[in-house]
């Protein structure tokens, strides 16, 4: 059996679940309902007001590879397609596999965080409207890897990792997309503090 993978490819999208109480949680699990081997791996952002922990937030968040920006989180999937070689050296597509997961590193708010109650009001809002946001990246992936398979399936034995790659290149051209049309989330509500 031959195992293909792209390079994980990261996906940056703004995201933050807020970490004072069980809401963070609660939140990720309704973003993410249905999509299986979703890894969220949360870095600790605190302070005095909503602007500290806008700062925060800024010092710590990673770089979108696509366009270059800072965003509040980077999402990145790792896609692994095979299948068996059969006993005359050829391959057996129709038998072809693939297996799907994905990581989200996002801020989370440290129970020490001095918020008011207004502010974490707005961080509850921002935090869901974020939720949202990578969730629907991630689905997005997710619920098209069948569309690999189906390009693998209909290749040859020569052609079909770069059939696979092709269609793994436009993911990223609908994420970037996406991204672009609501700019990293923050038309759909996800900007901390509210402006």
């Amino acid at each position: 059996m031959r195992d293909h993978a792209p390079p994980i490819r990261p996906l940056v999208a703004l995201l933050a679940i807020a970490g004072i109480t069980g809401q963070s949680s609660a939140q990720a699990n309704i973003a993410f309902a249905g999509i299986p081997d979703v890894t969220i791996d949360y870095y600790p952002v605190d302070g005095g007001d909503a602007m500290a922990v806008r700062r925060a937030i800024d010092a710590a968040r990673p770089t979108d590879a696509h366009d270059g920006r800072r965003v509040d989180a980077l999402s990145s999937w790792d896609l692994r397609w095979s299948w068996p070689r059969t006993r005359h050296g050829g391959c057996d597509l129709a038998a072809a596999t693939i297996r799907y997961r994905a990581t989200v590193r996002m801020p989370q708010l440290a129970a020490t965080a001095r918020l008011t109650a207004a502010e974490r009001v707005d961080w509850d809002r921002y935090a869901a409207a974020l939720a949202r946001h990578e969730a629907g990246h991630v689905r997005y992936t997710y619920r098209h890897r069948g569309d690999i398979l189906a390009a693998i399936r209909g290749a040859t034995c020569r052609t079909a990792d770069a059939a696979a790659q092709a269609v793994f290149a436009g993911f990223d051209a609908y994420h970037v997309a996406y991204d672009r049309e609501t700019a990293h989330g923050t038309k759909d509500g996800a900007s901390f503090p509210a402006s």
